[in-house]
């Protein structure tokens, strides 16, 4: 399922830093009333080996906006528009009743008025889509290096290893979630992205490599519903890999 938010500074503009993704995190986190399920979500999450999944992602902040480049800040001057993706019921539950019941909230240091909270209910049922990315999809692998040190490398779409790293991540979240591998394939191809979608932003200190743009997913229509709740790539629970169709086949 998805939320579709509405949001409005309560004195106006709203200014924010320019890489505000944790402070949209740490809302969702927060709204979360059942204790058990946020400890589990946050601390847990889905595991598969060593790797753990929140299953569940959101979009950039979408309205009309200047950037201050100096400040490093982007102020948003009108209504601003939000998408949350996930699987779990539970986390659209509570997140929509939070939302719903608060006069404002609180994002950074700005009171923010939800004016509006709606849902989506969407199923994919064709088995190749097109799509375009709400928030920057990363791919990327993390070795060691011979002294010890943990590296990570960003791969763009036009490396080979690109749509295995893609298909990987899939695979993974699919059976940390249900249990099972997925019985279909994914493909990926890129379709329009071009050098200007490259975004390198920074989470909590550390920099990530990402890529807007559009993409071509070919998969089962169970496999293509799951990713469009949950995100495609890495990092979805940090605001990474949320995606919108375009158009269908």
């Amino acid at each position: 399922m998805r939320l579709m938010i509405t949001l409005r500074g309560t004195e106006g503009a709203v200014t924010l830093p320019l890489h505000y993704q944790q402070y949209l995190q740490g809302l969702i986190y927060h709204s979360l009333s059942d204790g058990s399920f946020a400890y589990f979500l946050h601390e847990r999450g889905f595991r598969k080996e060593k790797r753990s999944f929140k299953l569940f992602t959101f979009s950039r902040l979408f309205g009309e906006h200047h950037v201050q480049y100096d400040a490093k800040t982007i102020t948003f001057v009108d209504s601003i528009q939000w998408h949350i993706g996930t699987v779990l019921p539970e986390l659209t539950q509570q997140l929509g009743e939070y939302l719903l019941l608060q006069p404002y909230v609180q994002i950074g240091d700005q009171r923010i008025i939800v004016e509006r909270v709606e849902t989506e209910k969407r199923s994919i049922d064709r088995s190749e889509i097109e799509i375009e990315m709400l928030s920057p999809l990363t791919v990327y692998s993390t070795y060691e290096t011979v002294d010890g040190k943990k590296k990570t490398q960003f791969f763009d779409p036009s490396d080979e290893v690109f749509p295995h790293l893609v298909e990987r991540n899939f695979h993974n979240k699919y059976e940390a979630y249900y249990g099972i591998p997925p019985s279909d394939r994914l493909l990926i191809e890129p379709v329009d992205v071009r050098k200007c979608d490259r975004v390198v932003t920074s989470f909590k200190g550390f920099y990530i490599t990402a890529w807007k743009g559009r993409y071509k997913l070919i998969s089962s229509p169970e496999n293509l519903t799951f990713l469009y709740r949950v995100g495609i790539g890495g990092r979805n629970s940090q605001g990474f890999g949320m995606f919108r169709v375009v158009s269908r086949k």
